[in-house]
């Protein structure tokens, strides 16, 4: 289903992943990773229609660059099975397993590296605390029940 759906809408990815959301097996979230980021999507089995309505999130991964034989991103990117995207917070630079949570809230974030100019230095690997929204227990519940094509977008206004 996923995969019909990204060639209709004519998004190529590298990586494809279906996994259930939260307590559930009704509401599954499709993770899609491409060269510039990621995609996130939401199919519940009750929906009507078998059209997967996808988010793009952009990933820094380029910031990774002279870091492949850190130890802690060479585990991470293999941890990871490709999975996880990179970002600058002010000088840190991070790695967030995408597996698990939900955009923006994931379970395993690490600072792997600091800004230092102009390239990423690395520093010894730290787990970075990850945002808390458990509001979005209460989003996937509504979500397995809604029949609007458009409920995936509320859930992108963090």
């Amino acid at each position: 289903m996923a995969r019909s759906s990204l060639q209709q809408q004519r998004i190529a990815y590298n990586k494809l992943l279906t996994v259930p959301t939260p307590f559930n097996t009704l509401l599954w979230r499709v993770l899609i990773t491409d060269d510039k980021g990621y995609y996130e999507g939401f199919y519940s089995l009750l929906d009507a229609t078998a059209h997967l309505k996808v988010t793009h999130y952009p990933s820094d991964r380029h910031l990774l660059e002279g870091l492949d034989n850190h130890w802690p991103v060479k585990r991470l990117r293999w941890f990871t099975h490709g999975f996880y995207s990179v970002e600058r917070h002010i000088d840190d630079i991070l790695i967030t397993d995408l597996r698990m949570g939900l955009e923006p809230s994931y379970v395993f974030r690490f600072k792997v590296a600091r800004m230092s100019n102009p390239h990423a230095q690395p520093t010894k690997s730290r787990r970075v605390a990850g945002e808390r929204n458990w509001e979005k227990l209460l989003w996937v519940w509504q979500r397995i029940w809604s029949t609007d094509p458009g409920f995936n977008r509320r859930h992108d206004s963090r």
